[in-house]
Protein backbone atom coordinates (compact mmCIF):
# COMPACT_ATOMS: atom_id res chain seq x y z
CA UNK A 1 0.00 0.00 0.00
CA UNK A 2 1.36 3.39 -0.99
CA UNK A 3 1.05 5.73 2.02
CA UNK A 4 2.38 9.28 1.94
CA UNK A 5 4.53 10.80 4.69
CA UNK A 6 1.84 13.32 5.57
CA UNK A 7 -0.40 10.42 6.48
CA UNK A 8 2.28 8.88 8.66
CA UNK A 9 2.72 12.14 10.62
CA UNK A 10 -0.96 12.07 11.54
CA UNK A 11 -1.07 15.81 12.23
CA UNK A 12 -4.79 16.49 12.06
CA UNK A 13 -5.02 19.70 14.12
CA UNK A 14 -5.42 22.03 11.15
CA UNK A 15 -7.83 19.73 9.27
CA UNK A 16 -9.86 19.44 12.47
CA UNK A 17 -10.07 23.23 12.75
CA UNK A 18 -11.14 23.46 9.09
CA UNK A 19 -13.85 20.89 9.71
CA UNK A 20 -15.09 22.64 12.87
CA UNK A 21 -15.13 25.97 11.02
CA UNK A 22 -17.54 24.47 8.48
CA UNK A 23 -20.29 23.86 11.06
CA UNK A 24 -21.36 27.52 11.59
CA UNK A 25 -21.57 27.92 7.82
CA UNK A 26 -23.83 24.87 7.53
CA UNK A 27 -26.10 26.16 10.29
CA UNK A 28 -26.34 29.55 8.58
CA UNK A 29 -27.16 27.94 5.24
CA UNK A 30 -29.75 25.39 6.34
CA UNK A 31 -31.46 26.85 9.42
CA UNK A 32 -34.54 28.24 7.54
CA UNK A 33 -35.91 24.70 7.24
CA UNK A 34 -35.33 23.63 10.84
CA UNK A 35 -38.94 24.27 11.86
CA UNK A 36 -40.42 22.81 8.69
CA UNK A 37 -42.95 19.96 8.72
CA UNK A 38 -42.61 16.24 8.03
CA UNK A 39 -42.87 15.60 4.28
CA UNK A 40 -43.98 12.60 2.20
CA UNK A 41 -42.19 9.45 3.42
CA UNK A 42 -41.30 11.17 6.71
CA UNK A 43 -44.79 10.30 7.87
CA UNK A 44 -44.47 6.54 7.37
CA UNK A 45 -40.78 6.40 8.34
CA UNK A 46 -41.19 8.35 11.59
CA UNK A 47 -44.66 9.50 12.60
CA UNK A 48 -46.46 6.21 11.94
CA UNK A 49 -43.55 3.82 12.38
CA UNK A 50 -44.09 1.88 15.61
CA UNK A 51 -40.82 -0.01 15.08
CA UNK A 52 -38.67 3.01 15.99
CA UNK A 53 -40.54 4.13 19.12
CA UNK A 54 -38.72 1.93 21.60
CA UNK A 55 -35.21 0.53 21.68
CA UNK A 56 -35.82 -3.17 22.17
CA UNK A 57 -34.54 -6.46 20.81
CA UNK A 58 -37.81 -7.06 18.95
CA UNK A 59 -37.71 -3.66 17.25
CA UNK A 60 -34.05 -4.03 16.35
CA UNK A 61 -34.82 -7.41 14.79
CA UNK A 62 -37.68 -5.86 12.82
CA UNK A 63 -35.45 -3.06 11.59
CA UNK A 64 -32.72 -5.44 10.44
CA UNK A 65 -35.08 -8.08 9.06
CA UNK A 66 -36.97 -5.44 7.08
CA UNK A 67 -40.42 -4.02 7.64
CA UNK A 68 -42.07 -3.80 4.23
CA UNK A 69 -45.00 -1.74 5.43
CA UNK A 70 -42.64 1.18 6.06
CA UNK A 71 -41.40 1.54 2.50
CA UNK A 72 -39.17 4.55 3.16
CA UNK A 73 -36.76 2.59 5.38
CA UNK A 74 -37.50 -1.00 4.37
CA UNK A 75 -34.18 -2.89 4.29
CA UNK A 76 -32.32 0.33 5.14
CA UNK A 77 -31.56 -0.51 8.79
CA UNK A 78 -28.89 2.16 9.31
CA UNK A 79 -31.38 4.91 8.49
CA UNK A 80 -34.11 3.25 10.56
CA UNK A 81 -31.74 2.91 13.52
CA UNK A 82 -30.85 6.60 13.29
CA UNK A 83 -34.57 7.47 13.37
CA UNK A 84 -34.99 5.21 16.40
CA UNK A 85 -32.23 7.07 18.25
CA UNK A 86 -33.70 10.44 17.29
CA UNK A 87 -37.15 9.40 18.45
CA UNK A 88 -35.88 8.82 21.98
CA UNK A 89 -35.18 12.53 22.42
CA UNK A 90 -37.10 14.29 19.64
CA UNK A 91 -40.32 12.27 19.56
CA UNK A 92 -42.35 13.45 16.58
CA UNK A 93 -40.87 16.95 16.47
CA UNK A 94 -39.27 17.39 13.02
CA UNK A 95 -36.86 20.01 14.41
CA UNK A 96 -34.80 17.36 16.20
CA UNK A 97 -34.54 15.16 13.12
CA UNK A 98 -33.30 18.05 10.99
CA UNK A 99 -30.68 18.89 13.59
CA UNK A 100 -29.50 15.29 13.25
CA UNK A 101 -29.57 15.56 9.46
CA UNK A 102 -27.31 18.60 9.64
CA UNK A 103 -24.98 16.76 12.00
CA UNK A 104 -24.76 13.81 9.59
CA UNK A 105 -23.99 16.20 6.71
CA UNK A 106 -21.20 17.72 8.81
CA UNK A 107 -19.81 14.23 9.52
CA UNK A 108 -20.02 13.32 5.82
CA UNK A 109 -18.19 16.54 4.96
CA UNK A 110 -15.50 15.51 7.44
CA UNK A 111 -15.19 12.16 5.64
CA UNK A 112 -14.81 14.03 2.35
CA UNK A 113 -12.04 16.17 3.86
CA UNK A 114 -10.34 13.05 5.20
CA UNK A 115 -10.54 11.33 1.79
CA UNK A 116 -8.89 14.13 -0.16
CA UNK A 117 -6.27 14.68 2.55
CA UNK A 118 -5.39 11.06 1.84
CA UNK A 119 -5.61 11.04 -1.96
CA UNK A 120 -3.82 14.28 -2.85
CA UNK A 121 -0.41 13.41 -1.34
CA UNK A 122 -0.52 10.03 -3.09
CA UNK A 123 -1.23 11.72 -6.41
CA UNK A 124 1.48 14.34 -5.84
CA UNK A 125 4.12 11.68 -5.13
CA UNK A 126 3.13 9.79 -8.27
CA UNK A 127 3.71 13.02 -10.22
CA UNK A 128 7.17 13.40 -8.69
CA UNK A 129 6.34 16.22 -6.27
CA UNK A 130 6.85 16.42 -2.53
CA UNK A 131 3.43 16.87 -0.88
CA UNK A 132 2.85 20.14 0.90
CA UNK A 133 0.53 19.92 3.91
CA UNK A 134 -0.84 23.45 3.56
CA UNK A 135 -1.40 22.93 -0.14
CA UNK A 136 -3.14 19.60 0.48
CA UNK A 137 -5.33 21.00 3.25
CA UNK A 138 -6.38 23.95 1.10
CA UNK A 139 -7.55 21.71 -1.72
CA UNK A 140 -9.32 19.23 0.58
CA UNK A 141 -11.04 21.98 2.59
CA UNK A 142 -12.22 23.74 -0.57
CA UNK A 143 -13.71 20.50 -1.92
CA UNK A 144 -15.39 19.82 1.43
CA UNK A 145 -16.93 23.29 1.71
CA UNK A 146 -18.19 23.55 -1.88
CA UNK A 147 -19.75 20.09 -1.75
CA UNK A 148 -21.41 20.62 1.65
CA UNK A 149 -23.13 23.91 0.75
CA UNK A 150 -24.13 22.99 -2.80
CA UNK A 151 -27.93 23.19 -3.30
CA UNK A 152 -27.94 19.43 -3.95
CA UNK A 153 -27.42 19.09 -0.17
CA UNK A 154 -30.70 20.82 0.68
CA UNK A 155 -32.82 17.72 0.13
CA UNK A 156 -30.66 15.31 2.19
CA UNK A 157 -30.68 17.85 5.05
CA UNK A 158 -34.19 19.30 4.91
CA UNK A 159 -36.13 16.22 3.79
CA UNK A 160 -35.71 14.07 6.88
CA UNK A 161 -35.94 10.71 5.11
CA UNK A 162 -33.29 12.03 2.71
CA UNK A 163 -30.65 11.48 5.39
CA UNK A 164 -30.12 8.06 3.80
CA UNK A 165 -28.08 9.84 1.13
CA UNK A 166 -25.93 11.63 3.72
CA UNK A 167 -25.30 8.42 5.65
CA UNK A 168 -24.44 6.69 2.38
CA UNK A 169 -21.83 9.35 1.57
CA UNK A 170 -20.42 9.19 5.11
CA UNK A 171 -19.77 5.44 5.06
CA UNK A 172 -18.98 5.20 1.33
CA UNK A 173 -16.32 7.92 1.43
CA UNK A 174 -14.84 6.82 4.75
CA UNK A 175 -14.55 3.26 3.44
CA UNK A 176 -12.41 4.44 0.51
CA UNK A 177 -10.27 6.65 2.78
CA UNK A 178 -9.79 3.81 5.26
CA UNK A 179 -8.69 1.54 2.42
CA UNK A 180 -6.08 4.05 1.28
CA UNK A 181 -4.80 4.35 4.85
CA UNK A 182 -4.40 0.59 5.07
CA UNK A 183 -7.21 0.14 7.60
CA UNK A 184 -8.78 -2.81 5.80
CA UNK A 185 -10.98 -3.92 8.70
CA UNK A 186 -12.44 -0.41 9.10
CA UNK A 187 -12.81 -0.26 5.32
CA UNK A 188 -14.93 -3.43 5.31
CA UNK A 189 -17.04 -2.40 8.30
CA UNK A 190 -17.76 1.00 6.75
CA UNK A 191 -18.55 -0.67 3.43
CA UNK A 192 -21.09 -2.96 5.12
CA UNK A 193 -22.70 0.09 6.77
CA UNK A 194 -22.90 1.78 3.37
CA UNK A 195 -24.54 -1.34 1.89
CA UNK A 196 -27.20 -1.11 4.60
CA UNK A 197 -27.85 2.58 3.92
CA UNK A 198 -28.78 2.49 0.24
CA UNK A 199 -28.69 -0.06 -2.56
CA UNK A 200 -26.47 2.22 -4.68
CA UNK A 201 -23.58 1.22 -2.39
CA UNK A 202 -23.25 -1.90 -4.57
CA UNK A 203 -20.86 0.30 -6.58
CA UNK A 204 -18.45 0.68 -3.63
CA UNK A 205 -16.34 -2.45 -4.26
CA UNK A 206 -15.83 -1.22 -7.82
CA UNK A 207 -14.82 2.23 -6.58
CA UNK A 208 -12.35 0.73 -4.08
CA UNK A 209 -10.84 -1.48 -6.79
CA UNK A 210 -10.36 1.50 -9.13
CA UNK A 211 -8.74 3.51 -6.34
CA UNK A 212 -6.42 0.58 -5.56
CA UNK A 213 -5.56 0.30 -9.25
CA UNK A 214 -4.74 4.02 -9.45
CA UNK A 215 -2.77 4.04 -6.20
CA UNK A 216 -0.40 1.19 -6.97
CA UNK A 217 -0.16 1.76 -10.75
CA UNK A 218 -0.32 -1.98 -11.48
CA UNK A 219 -2.36 -3.84 -14.07
CA UNK A 220 -5.98 -4.65 -13.36
CA UNK A 221 -5.21 -8.36 -12.95
CA UNK A 222 -2.23 -7.71 -10.69
CA UNK A 223 -4.27 -5.29 -8.57
CA UNK A 224 -6.79 -8.02 -7.94
CA UNK A 225 -4.15 -10.66 -7.19
CA UNK A 226 -2.37 -8.41 -4.68
CA UNK A 227 -5.47 -8.31 -2.43
CA UNK A 228 -7.28 -11.48 -3.41
CA UNK A 229 -8.40 -12.31 0.13
CA UNK A 230 -9.63 -8.76 0.78
CA UNK A 231 -11.65 -8.56 -2.42
CA UNK A 232 -13.06 -12.04 -1.89
CA UNK A 233 -14.26 -11.07 1.60
CA UNK A 234 -15.70 -7.78 0.39
CA UNK A 235 -17.39 -9.38 -2.60
CA UNK A 236 -18.99 -12.23 -0.64
CA UNK A 237 -20.37 -9.79 1.92
CA UNK A 238 -21.51 -7.53 -0.89
CA UNK A 239 -23.38 -10.38 -2.57
CA UNK A 240 -25.04 -11.36 0.72
CA UNK A 241 -26.28 -7.81 1.28
CA UNK A 242 -27.44 -7.60 -2.34
CA UNK A 243 -29.69 -10.58 -1.72
CA UNK A 244 -30.79 -8.93 1.53
CA UNK A 245 -31.90 -5.83 -0.37
CA UNK A 246 -33.73 -7.98 -2.90
CA UNK A 247 -36.03 -9.02 -0.06
CA UNK A 248 -37.25 -5.47 0.44
CA UNK A 249 -40.90 -4.61 -0.12
CA UNK A 250 -40.08 -2.16 -2.89
CA UNK A 251 -38.29 -4.80 -4.92
CA UNK A 252 -41.58 -6.62 -5.39
CA UNK A 253 -42.99 -3.52 -7.07
CA UNK A 254 -40.38 -3.23 -9.81
CA UNK A 255 -42.52 -4.78 -12.52
CA UNK A 256 -45.89 -4.23 -10.83
CA UNK A 257 -48.82 -3.46 -13.08
CA UNK A 258 -49.62 0.17 -13.55
CA UNK A 259 -46.20 1.51 -12.61
CA UNK A 260 -44.68 4.13 -14.90
CA UNK A 261 -41.62 3.23 -16.97
CA UNK A 262 -42.35 -0.46 -16.54
CA UNK A 263 -40.30 -1.60 -19.55
CA UNK A 264 -36.54 -1.90 -19.65
CA UNK A 265 -36.07 0.01 -22.90
CA UNK A 266 -38.50 2.74 -21.86
CA UNK A 267 -36.68 3.19 -18.57
CA UNK A 268 -33.30 3.26 -20.34
CA UNK A 269 -34.44 6.00 -22.71
CA UNK A 270 -35.81 8.09 -19.86
CA UNK A 271 -32.64 7.63 -17.82
CA UNK A 272 -30.45 8.93 -20.65
CA UNK A 273 -32.24 12.25 -20.35
CA UNK A 274 -32.26 11.97 -16.56
CA UNK A 275 -28.47 11.63 -16.30
CA UNK A 276 -27.98 14.76 -18.37
CA UNK A 277 -30.54 16.45 -16.11
CA UNK A 278 -28.54 15.37 -13.05
CA UNK A 279 -25.39 16.98 -14.43
CA UNK A 280 -27.23 20.16 -15.36
CA UNK A 281 -28.63 20.34 -11.82
CA UNK A 282 -25.09 20.40 -10.50
CA UNK A 283 -23.82 23.17 -12.77
CA UNK A 284 -27.12 25.12 -12.92
CA UNK A 285 -28.66 24.47 -9.49
CA UNK A 286 -31.26 27.26 -9.50
CA UNK A 287 -34.16 25.10 -10.72
CA UNK A 288 -33.81 22.10 -8.45
CA UNK A 289 -36.95 20.12 -7.64
CA UNK A 290 -37.94 18.40 -4.45
CA UNK A 291 -39.78 15.48 -5.98
CA UNK A 292 -39.73 15.49 -9.80
CA UNK A 293 -41.54 13.02 -11.97
CA UNK A 294 -40.06 12.21 -15.38
CA UNK A 295 -42.56 10.86 -17.86
CA UNK A 296 -41.58 8.23 -20.46
CA UNK A 297 -39.88 9.74 -23.49
CA UNK A 298 -41.93 9.87 -26.66
CA UNK A 299 -39.45 10.58 -29.47
CA UNK A 300 -35.82 9.93 -30.34
CA UNK A 301 -34.97 13.61 -29.95
CA UNK A 302 -35.65 13.34 -26.21
CA UNK A 303 -33.04 10.66 -25.53
CA UNK A 304 -30.63 10.10 -28.43
CA UNK A 305 -28.77 13.44 -28.00
CA UNK A 306 -28.51 12.70 -24.27
CA UNK A 307 -27.15 9.20 -25.00
CA UNK A 308 -24.58 10.68 -27.37
CA UNK A 309 -23.53 13.16 -24.68
CA UNK A 310 -23.07 10.31 -22.19
CA UNK A 311 -21.01 8.30 -24.70
CA UNK A 312 -18.87 11.37 -25.44
CA UNK A 313 -18.31 11.90 -21.71
CA UNK A 314 -17.36 8.23 -21.29
CA UNK A 315 -14.92 8.56 -24.17
CA UNK A 316 -13.36 11.58 -22.48
CA UNK A 317 -12.89 9.54 -19.29
CA UNK A 318 -11.20 6.74 -21.26
CA UNK A 319 -8.96 9.25 -23.05
CA UNK A 320 -7.98 10.76 -19.67
CA UNK A 321 -6.27 7.45 -18.86
CA UNK A 322 -3.42 8.60 -21.08
CA UNK A 323 -2.74 11.45 -18.65
CA UNK A 324 -3.70 10.07 -15.25
CA UNK A 325 -5.61 7.13 -13.83
CA UNK A 326 -6.84 9.39 -11.02
CA UNK A 327 -8.32 11.84 -13.54
CA UNK A 328 -10.05 9.02 -15.43
CA UNK A 329 -11.49 7.58 -12.21
CA UNK A 330 -12.74 11.00 -11.11
CA UNK A 331 -14.50 11.45 -14.45
CA UNK A 332 -16.06 7.97 -14.52
CA UNK A 333 -17.12 7.96 -10.85
CA UNK A 334 -20.47 9.79 -11.42
CA UNK A 335 -21.52 7.25 -14.05
CA UNK A 336 -20.42 4.39 -11.80
CA UNK A 337 -22.55 5.63 -8.89
CA UNK A 338 -25.56 6.43 -11.08
CA UNK A 339 -25.46 3.10 -12.91
CA UNK A 340 -27.69 1.08 -10.50
CA UNK A 341 -30.53 3.62 -10.66
CA UNK A 342 -30.03 4.65 -14.29
CA UNK A 343 -29.75 1.31 -16.01
CA UNK A 344 -32.23 -0.82 -17.94
CA UNK A 345 -33.79 -2.14 -14.72
CA UNK A 346 -36.94 -0.06 -14.17
CA UNK A 347 -37.67 1.50 -10.82
CA UNK A 348 -41.38 2.32 -10.59
CA UNK A 349 -41.09 5.36 -8.33
CA UNK A 350 -38.62 8.23 -8.24
CA UNK A 351 -37.12 7.86 -11.72
CA UNK A 352 -35.27 11.20 -11.35
CA UNK A 353 -34.57 12.11 -7.75
CA UNK A 354 -32.05 14.94 -7.46
CA UNK A 355 -30.47 13.46 -4.32
CA UNK A 356 -28.99 10.70 -6.49
CA UNK A 357 -26.49 13.32 -7.66
CA UNK A 358 -25.36 14.05 -4.09
CA UNK A 359 -22.56 11.45 -3.98
CA UNK A 360 -21.53 11.71 -7.68
CA UNK A 361 -21.26 15.51 -7.33
CA UNK A 362 -18.05 14.97 -5.33
CA UNK A 363 -16.22 14.22 -8.57
CA UNK A 364 -17.30 17.45 -10.24
CA UNK A 365 -16.43 19.51 -7.17
CA UNK A 366 -12.99 17.89 -7.02
CA UNK A 367 -12.37 18.52 -10.73
CA UNK A 368 -13.35 22.19 -10.38
CA UNK A 369 -11.15 22.77 -7.33
CA UNK A 370 -8.15 20.99 -8.84
CA UNK A 371 -8.56 22.99 -12.05
CA UNK A 372 -8.53 26.21 -10.01
CA UNK A 373 -5.31 25.13 -8.28
CA UNK A 374 -3.84 24.18 -11.65
CA UNK A 375 -4.57 27.40 -13.51
CA UNK A 376 -4.51 29.99 -10.70
CA UNK A 377 -0.93 30.05 -9.37
CA UNK A 378 -1.37 32.69 -6.64
CA UNK A 379 -2.89 31.64 -3.32
CA UNK A 380 -4.97 34.81 -3.02
CA UNK A 381 -6.44 34.26 -6.48
CA UNK A 382 -7.40 30.67 -5.62
CA UNK A 383 -9.05 31.83 -2.40
CA UNK A 384 -10.92 34.57 -4.27
CA UNK A 385 -12.26 32.14 -6.89
CA UNK A 386 -13.34 29.59 -4.27
CA UNK A 387 -15.08 32.34 -2.29
CA UNK A 388 -16.76 33.65 -5.43
CA UNK A 389 -18.21 30.17 -6.02
CA UNK A 390 -18.94 29.38 -2.38
CA UNK A 391 -21.03 32.47 -1.57
CA UNK A 392 -23.56 32.07 -4.44
CA UNK A 393 -23.91 28.33 -3.73
CA UNK A 394 -24.47 28.96 -0.01
CA UNK A 395 -26.98 31.71 -0.82
CA UNK A 396 -28.91 29.47 -3.20
CA UNK A 397 -29.00 26.68 -0.62
CA UNK A 398 -30.18 29.12 2.05
CA UNK A 399 -32.96 30.42 -0.19
CA UNK A 400 -33.94 26.93 -1.21
CA UNK A 401 -34.05 25.81 2.42
CA UNK A 402 -36.77 28.37 2.95
CA UNK A 403 -39.01 26.35 0.65
CA UNK A 404 -38.83 23.49 3.15
CA UNK A 405 -40.18 25.72 5.93
CA UNK A 406 -43.70 24.98 4.66
CA UNK A 407 -44.87 22.21 2.39
CA UNK A 408 -46.91 24.72 0.37
CA UNK A 409 -43.82 26.70 -0.66
CA UNK A 410 -42.00 23.52 -1.54
CA UNK A 411 -44.68 22.18 -3.85
CA UNK A 412 -45.53 25.55 -5.38
CA UNK A 413 -41.84 25.89 -6.28
CA UNK A 414 -41.87 22.44 -7.89
CA UNK A 415 -45.05 23.23 -9.81
CA UNK A 416 -43.46 26.46 -11.03
CA UNK A 417 -40.43 24.56 -12.34
CA UNK A 418 -42.56 21.82 -13.91
CA UNK A 419 -46.34 22.48 -14.08
CA UNK A 420 -46.86 18.81 -14.95
CA UNK A 421 -44.95 17.38 -12.01
CA UNK A 422 -47.26 14.66 -10.71
CA UNK A 423 -45.81 14.69 -7.22
CA UNK A 424 -46.07 18.47 -6.98
CA UNK A 425 -49.73 18.31 -8.05
CA UNK A 426 -50.42 15.58 -5.51
CA UNK A 427 -48.76 17.59 -2.77
CA UNK A 428 -50.66 20.75 -3.67
CA UNK A 429 -53.98 18.90 -3.72
CA UNK A 430 -53.43 17.72 -0.16
CA UNK A 431 -52.16 21.05 1.15
CA UNK A 432 -54.92 23.11 -0.46
CA UNK A 433 -57.44 20.71 1.08
CA UNK A 434 -55.92 21.16 4.53
CA UNK A 435 -56.06 24.94 4.05
CA UNK A 436 -59.73 24.66 3.06
CA UNK A 437 -58.95 26.02 -0.42
CA UNK A 438 -61.25 23.45 -1.99
CA UNK A 439 -61.47 24.87 -5.50
CA UNK A 440 -57.68 24.88 -5.87
CA UNK A 441 -57.47 21.43 -4.31
CA UNK A 442 -60.04 20.04 -6.75
CA UNK A 443 -58.29 21.63 -9.73
CA UNK A 444 -54.91 20.18 -8.69
CA UNK A 445 -56.40 16.72 -8.11
CA UNK A 446 -58.09 16.65 -11.51
CA UNK A 447 -54.87 17.80 -13.20
CA UNK A 448 -53.11 14.96 -11.39
CA UNK A 449 -55.66 12.48 -12.77
CA UNK A 450 -55.56 13.85 -16.32
CA UNK A 451 -51.77 14.09 -16.62
CA UNK A 452 -51.26 10.73 -14.93
CA UNK A 453 -53.50 9.16 -17.55
CA UNK A 454 -51.45 10.88 -20.26
CA UNK A 455 -48.27 9.48 -18.71
CA UNK A 456 -49.84 6.02 -18.28
CA UNK A 457 -49.21 6.08 -14.54
CA UNK A 458 -52.06 4.16 -12.94
CA UNK A 459 -50.48 4.67 -9.53
CA UNK A 460 -50.85 8.44 -9.77
CA UNK A 461 -54.29 8.19 -11.35
CA UNK A 462 -55.41 6.27 -8.27
CA UNK A 463 -53.81 8.85 -6.01
CA UNK A 464 -55.65 11.60 -7.84
CA UNK A 465 -59.02 9.92 -7.30
CA UNK A 466 -58.09 9.33 -3.67
CA UNK A 467 -57.47 13.06 -3.21
CA UNK A 468 -60.77 13.89 -4.91
CA UNK A 469 -62.46 11.58 -2.43
CA UNK A 470 -60.76 13.30 0.51
CA UNK A 471 -61.90 16.68 -0.80
CA UNK A 472 -65.50 15.44 -0.92
CA UNK A 473 -65.11 14.13 2.64
CA UNK A 474 -64.17 17.65 3.73
CA UNK A 475 -67.29 18.90 2.00
CA UNK A 476 -69.31 16.22 3.85
CA UNK A 477 -70.41 14.79 0.50
CA UNK A 478 -69.86 11.16 1.48
CA UNK A 479 -71.63 9.43 -1.45
CA UNK A 480 -69.37 11.28 -3.92
CA UNK A 481 -66.32 10.55 -1.77
CA UNK A 482 -67.24 6.88 -1.70
CA UNK A 483 -67.40 6.82 -5.50
CA UNK A 484 -63.94 8.37 -5.87
CA UNK A 485 -62.36 5.99 -3.37
CA UNK A 486 -63.90 2.99 -5.13
CA UNK A 487 -62.52 4.22 -8.47
CA UNK A 488 -59.04 4.53 -6.94
CA UNK A 489 -59.25 0.99 -5.54
CA UNK A 490 -60.49 -0.39 -8.84
CA UNK A 491 -57.50 1.07 -10.70
CA UNK A 492 -54.69 -0.51 -8.66
CA UNK A 493 -56.02 -1.54 -5.24
CA UNK A 494 -54.78 1.68 -3.64
CA UNK A 495 -54.36 0.95 0.07
CA UNK A 496 -54.82 4.51 1.26
CA UNK A 497 -58.08 4.69 -0.66
CA UNK A 498 -59.22 1.53 1.11
CA UNK A 499 -58.57 3.14 4.49
CA UNK A 500 -60.36 6.30 3.42
CA UNK A 501 -63.27 4.28 2.05
CA UNK A 502 -63.57 2.56 5.43
CA UNK A 503 -63.83 6.00 7.03
CA UNK A 504 -66.58 6.90 4.60
CA UNK A 505 -68.46 3.69 5.41
CA UNK A 506 -68.30 4.65 9.09
CA UNK A 507 -69.70 8.09 8.32
CA UNK A 508 -72.52 6.47 6.33
CA UNK A 509 -73.09 4.00 9.20
CA UNK A 510 -72.14 1.07 6.98
CA UNK A 511 -70.21 -0.58 9.78
CA UNK A 512 -69.84 -4.17 8.49
CA UNK A 513 -68.34 -2.89 5.23
CA UNK A 514 -66.01 -0.62 7.19
CA UNK A 515 -64.86 -3.46 9.44
CA UNK A 516 -64.14 -5.70 6.46
CA UNK A 517 -62.00 -3.04 4.79
CA UNK A 518 -60.15 -2.22 8.00
CA UNK A 519 -59.26 -5.86 8.62
CA UNK A 520 -58.03 -6.10 5.04
CA UNK A 521 -55.94 -2.94 5.50
CA UNK A 522 -54.46 -4.20 8.77
CA UNK A 523 -53.38 -7.34 6.96
CA UNK A 524 -51.29 -5.01 4.81
CA UNK A 525 -50.15 -2.61 7.58
CA UNK A 526 -50.60 -4.31 10.99
CA UNK A 527 -49.16 -1.33 12.91
CA UNK A 528 -51.37 1.36 11.39
CA UNK A 529 -52.51 3.60 14.24
CA UNK A 530 -55.31 5.15 12.17
CA UNK A 531 -56.72 1.79 11.06
CA UNK A 532 -56.56 0.30 14.56
CA UNK A 533 -58.24 3.36 16.08
CA UNK A 534 -60.98 3.28 13.49
CA UNK A 535 -61.51 -0.47 13.95
CA UNK A 536 -61.78 0.07 17.69
CA UNK A 537 -64.46 2.74 17.22
CA UNK A 538 -66.28 0.57 14.67
CA UNK A 539 -66.46 -2.37 17.05
CA UNK A 540 -67.73 -0.08 19.79
CA UNK A 541 -70.45 1.24 17.50
CA UNK A 542 -71.46 -2.36 16.76
CA UNK A 543 -71.53 -3.02 20.54
CA UNK A 544 -68.88 -5.71 20.11
CA UNK A 545 -67.18 -4.71 23.36
CA UNK A 546 -64.91 -7.73 23.82
CA UNK A 547 -63.30 -7.35 20.39
CA UNK A 548 -63.11 -3.60 20.91
CA UNK A 549 -61.21 -4.17 24.15
CA UNK A 550 -58.76 -6.54 22.43
CA UNK A 551 -58.17 -3.98 19.67
CA UNK A 552 -57.63 -1.25 22.25
CA UNK A 553 -55.10 -3.35 24.18
CA UNK A 554 -53.21 -4.09 20.96
CA UNK A 555 -53.22 -0.38 20.09
CA UNK A 556 -51.91 0.59 23.52
CA UNK A 557 -49.17 -2.03 23.30
CA UNK A 558 -47.99 -0.50 20.03
CA UNK A 559 -48.45 3.14 20.99
CA UNK A 560 -48.24 3.44 24.80
CA UNK A 561 -47.55 7.16 24.51
CA UNK A 562 -51.04 7.92 23.15
CA UNK A 563 -52.60 9.93 25.94
CA UNK A 564 -55.93 10.15 24.13
CA UNK A 565 -56.48 6.41 24.76
CA UNK A 566 -55.86 6.43 28.50
CA UNK A 567 -59.54 6.60 29.47
CA UNK A 568 -60.83 4.22 26.83
CA UNK A 569 -60.64 1.16 29.10
CA UNK A 570 -62.96 2.90 31.56
CA UNK A 571 -65.22 3.84 28.68
CA UNK A 572 -65.50 0.18 27.62
CA UNK A 573 -66.32 -0.91 31.18
CA UNK A 574 -69.08 1.68 31.41
CA UNK A 575 -70.52 0.61 28.07
CA UNK A 576 -70.38 -3.07 29.10
CA UNK A 577 -72.16 -2.29 32.38
CA UNK A 578 -74.78 -0.20 30.60
CA UNK A 579 -75.40 -3.01 28.09
CA UNK A 580 -75.70 -5.57 30.90
CA UNK A 581 -78.20 -3.40 32.78
CA UNK A 582 -80.28 -3.07 29.63
CA UNK A 583 -80.75 -6.86 29.41
CA UNK A 584 -84.01 -7.77 31.19
CA UNK A 585 -83.79 -10.39 33.92
CA UNK A 586 -85.38 -13.77 33.09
Amino acid sequence: MLVCKDVEERNFSRPLLAWIALLPLLILVFYPAFNGPFLLDDSSAIQSNADIRHISIDNLVLIVRGHGNVRAVDHHPVSALSFMLDYQWAGVDPFGYRISNLFYLWCAAGAVLFLFLTIWPIYQRQQGFTPNRVHTLSIAAAIMALWAVHPLATMPVNYITGRQETLLVLFYVFSIAAFLRGWLLLCCLSAYAAFLCKEVAVTLPGAIFLVDWATNQTTILQTFRNRLRFYATLTLSWLAICFYHLGGGRRREIFADGMPLATSFGYFKAQCAVIVSYVSKFFLPVKLQFYPYIRPVESWSEWVPALLAILLYTGLAVYALRKSRWLAITLIFPLLVLSPTSSVLPIPFEPAMEYRMFLPSLSFVALIVIAIWRFAPQLWLRAAIITAILIPLATLSHLRSRDYATALLLYEHDAEVDPRSLNALEGLAGIYKDLQMMDRATASAWKLVDWSMASNSQEHVARGFNHLGLIEVERRNFPAAKDFFERAIKINGNWQAKLNLATTHVELNELPQAEKLLNEYLGHAPDSSDALTMLYETKLSQKNFDDAEKTLNHLLALYPERKDLENQSIRILKLKRKAAEAIPAR
